[in-house]
């Protein structure tokens, strides 16, 4: 039921969710209170005006995932710490696993591991997500004795509880960490307590060299077809806050 409680609470943080409320508020407000009306629909305007503009999103985006750049050589590791995402389990109609945004954890995770990098992938998420990767990783040709799961892992914290412990168990001391680089900062935050020596093997950018370069060329023709919000500039710019409000908030707490 706390779980059932968290969910509903949570979907009014994500800012379309607050502006679908806003709008709704606003429409039982129009008679008796026109100008508050006003103020709440111009808030909603100014919220997806910003949220939704694609130099906003790339500006923020980039503050939080150019921390940490990847690495051309890595050392010898006990362990490849994969935190699973962007595949999707076997569901009818699907024929196989199948994979979106973020698999590409899933596919460096691989290319490590037959580097010969390390002798053994910790996969970590929840039960869909960390199932699905194991698939992935074995048909792209890691045998499943090389797959370590951990499905009791929804979020960064549980993932943290869960990595103390096997390290005490496998003695792990030296790990690569598999996470999209926007998700990198919190993560490694999170894992700063533990004895570990960490290599960050950040994947998953959403904004690329090229892509900065083109947007700060400040070309007109780009500025005229950025005007309008879009949906993915949109979701970009809530990802890269809730990584600086988790951030901020694992911070806090930490001092208290």
């Amino acid at each position: 039921m706390v779980n059932v409680i968290k969910a509903f609470l949570l979907q009014f943080f994500n800012p379309l969710a607050f502006v679908g409320l806003v709008l709704f508020v606003s429409l039982f407000l129009i008679k008796k209170k026109p100008k508050t009306a006003i103020w709440f629909v111009a808030i909603c305007l100014v919220i997806v005006a910003v949220f939704g503009n694609p130099y906003f999103s790339t500006f923020l985006t980039r503050s939080m995932e150019w921390r940490y750049m990847p690495t051309p050589e890595y050392e010898q590791a006990d362990a490849i710490l994969l935190i699973a995402d962007g595949t999707y389990v076997a569901n009818t109609p699907r024929q196989r696993v199948e994979v979106g945004e973020g698999a590409d954890r899933a596919l460096y995770a691989a290319q490590l591991y037959q580097k010969e990098l390390a002798p053994i992938i910790v996969v970590s998420g929840n039960v869909a997500r960390s199932t699905s990767t194991k698939t992935l990783l074995m048909e792209l040709g890691v045998p499943e004795e090389a797959i370590l799961l951990d499905h009791t892992s929804p979020n960064l914290r549980a993932l943290a509880h869960y990595i103390s412990q096997i390290t005490e168990i496998e003695e792990f001391k030296n790990v690569i960490l598999v996470q999209s680089a926007l998700k990198m900062d919190r993560t490694l935050f999170l894992l700063n307590d533990l004895d570990l020596n960490i290599s960050v093997a950040p994947v998953d950018y959403k904004v690329t060299l090229q892509d900065w370069q083109d947007l700060t060329s400040w070309q007109w023709q780009d500025i005229i077809a950025n005007l309008m919000p879009s949906a993915e500039a949109f979701e970009q710019s809530w990802q890269a806050v809730w990584e600086y409000l988790g951030l901020a908030f694992y911070r806090v707490k930490a001092i208290f």
